[in-house]
């Protein structure tokens, strides 16, 4: 029954190790990010947080996990796909600056998911400093 349902949703080799699919702790990549001073395009209303990737299903997922009050905030997904990342913070309210328009949502998010798709690039447990990205 796994296997009909993995093959309906498109994910091939699902005989494939676990860690290939669904990351451990040590898989995700870290960057530190924050505001820089007078920054009109910052997406988040954190002034700081930590960007995370990790492979999931083989490909590149992003995270932004704001630091509110010095503690690390829920791990709240960026992406592209305006739609898919909806779906995957369902509930999660008060961690992007409001917008007008998607356009602009899209405007603001760019630059920080190309930063954190780069970020996988990395081997998996790398913690980079500064805007090295």
């Amino acid at each position: 029954m796994w296997m009909a349902a993995l093959l309906t949703i498109g994910i091939s080799g699902a005989a494939m190790p676990a860690g290939d699919v669904f990351p451990g702790v040590g898989d995700f990549r870290l960057q530190k990010i924050h505001r820089a001073a007078g920054e009109s395009e910052w997406p988040f209303v954190a002034e700081s947080g930590t960007l995370l990737c990790a492979m999931i299903l083989r490909q590149p997922a992003v995270y932004f996990v704001p630091e509110v009050g010095g503690e690390p905030g829920r791990a709240f997904v960026i992406d592209n796909d305006i739609t898919m990342m909806a779906f995957a913070n369902i509930g999660m309210t008060g961690v992007l600056e409001p917008y007008d328009n998607f356009e602009q949502l899209l405007k603001r998010l760019v630059p920080y998911v190309t930063m954190g798709k780069r970020l996988c690039n990395q081997p998996p447990g790398t913690n980079v400093s500064g805007s090295e990205l």
